[in-house]
C-alpha cells in the first residue's frame, strides 16, 4: 500500500514538480528575458491549503476530452497562462511556476487566449486544484506521521 502511494507521489512530483513556462522558445541570451511573475513552492503550498474544492460539473462547461485534459496535465496550460494572463491575473497561485518574457511573440498552445480561457475554466483549474490539494495535503500528513 505505501509503495503505491510513494509511486503516486513520485508521479505527481514529476508532473507538477517544476512547471516552468518560458514564453519564448527561440534561443536568445538570458539577458533578453525577464521574470514576469513567479509562484514559489512555499507560496503554492500555502495557497493549496486554502483551496475549497467543489465536486461536479462546472456550469456552462461540457465534459472535457482526453486531449483537453492532456493540455492541463502536460504544462501547456501554464505556458498559455504566462502568455495570456500576465502577472495581474494569477489564476494558478497553487501551482509552482515561473513566467518569463522575451523579445519574441508568445506562442499560445491552445491556439488563442480565448480558447485557453475556456480550457482553463472548464478543465484545467479544477483538475490542477484537486491534484495540488491532494499532493500537498499528502506531503503535509506524511511529514508529521
Amino acid at each position: 500500500m505505501s509503495h503505491t502511494i510513494a509511486l503516486r507521489i513520485l508521479a505527481l512530483i514529476l508532473i507538477l514538480g517544476d512547471l516552468e513556462s518560458v514564453t519564448v522558445v527561440n534561443h536568445h541570451p538570458d539577458e533578453e528575458y525577464f521574470l514576469e511573475h513567479e509562484v514559489l513552492y512555499e507560496e503554492a503550498i500555502m495557497e493549496a491549503k486554502k483551496l475549497q474544492l467543489y465536486p461536479g460539473p462546472i456550469p456552462g462547461c461540457k465534459i472535457c476530452t482526453n486531449t483537453e485534459m492532456s493540455y492541463c496535465k502536460d504544462g501547456s496550460v501554464i505556458n498559455d497562462h504566462c502568455c495570456c494572463d500576465g502577472s495581474s491575473n494569477e489564476v494558478f497561485p497553487f501551482v509552482k511556476h515561473t513566467c518569463r518574457v522575451g523579445p519574441e511573440e508568445c506562442k499560445v498552445q491552445a491556439g488563442d487566449c480565448a480558447e485557453y480561457a475556456r480550457l482553463r475554466e472548464c478543465c484545467c483549474h479544477s483538475y490542477l486544484a484537486s491534484v495540488c490539494k491532494y499532493y500537498f495535503s499528502r506531503l503535509w500528513q506524511n511529514a508529521f506521521s
